[in-house]
């Protein structure tokens, strides 16, 4: 597994991906309705002392919110589509932008994007706050580095102890090797007696 740091940037490079294809969805299936009133329909949008405040309802695109109110005409909704030719198939032309998602499927999807980058968010501020040193103050910080330096240091110097004592027991093992291959009797050869 890897480290915290490595974790927290993965989470982060994450986010930011994130954050490109969740602009990169709103911008592209969107329904091409204007985000800021037209100055000639002072009813196109509500003003922001009749809008509730912390709603918990789905957004409602703009096209949506103007159909239903009967006020939007052809100033906020999409033009209709051209009429179709019997037998004809309907090739999309590659410069142009896709068609909008429906309401229910945009506002849905607007959720569900939303929610990923909370949930991420969250992974973000857990991992933030398991980080070492993080509620402890420079000099816990530093008493505790030299705590960890003096343990490296009894641990390496175990570790000497025990290549050396490694060295010695490899030495016997070549001493007990090399009086095998000899043999017992000195003639060099090993094998059973009749």
């Amino acid at each position: 597994m890897a480290d915290i740091l490595t974790q927290l940037q993965t989470c982060l490079d994450q986010l930011a991906t994130q954050f490109y294809a969740t602009l990169g969805y709103l911008s592209t299936y969107h329904d091409n309705s204007p985000a800021i009133p037209p100055p000639n329909v002072p009813s196109a949008a509500p003003a922001l002392s009749k809008m509730t405040k912390n709603t918990t309802s789905p957004p409602i695109p703009a096209s949506v919110a103007a159909s239903a109110g009967g006020s939007g005409g052809p100033a906020t909704s999409p033009p209709p589509p051209p009429p179709q030719q019997p037998g004809a198939t309907e090739i999309q032309d590659p410069n142009q932008p896709p068609e909008p998602d429906s309401p229910h499927i945009f506002a849905s999807r607007q959720r569900e994007l939303a929610r990923d980058l909370i949930i991420k968010e969250q992974q973000i501020e857990y991992l933030i706050s398991v980080l070492p040193g993080i509620g402890t103050s420079e000099a816990e910080q530093e008493a505790k580095i030299r705590e960890l330096e003096v343990q490296l240091r009894d641990v390496e110097e175990k570790r000497e102890a025990k290549a050396l004592e490694l060295k010695k027991l490899r030495g016997k093992l070549e001493n007990v090797l090399g009086a095998v291959s000899v043999g017992i009797h000195g003639d060099g050869k090993v094998g059973l007696k009749n």
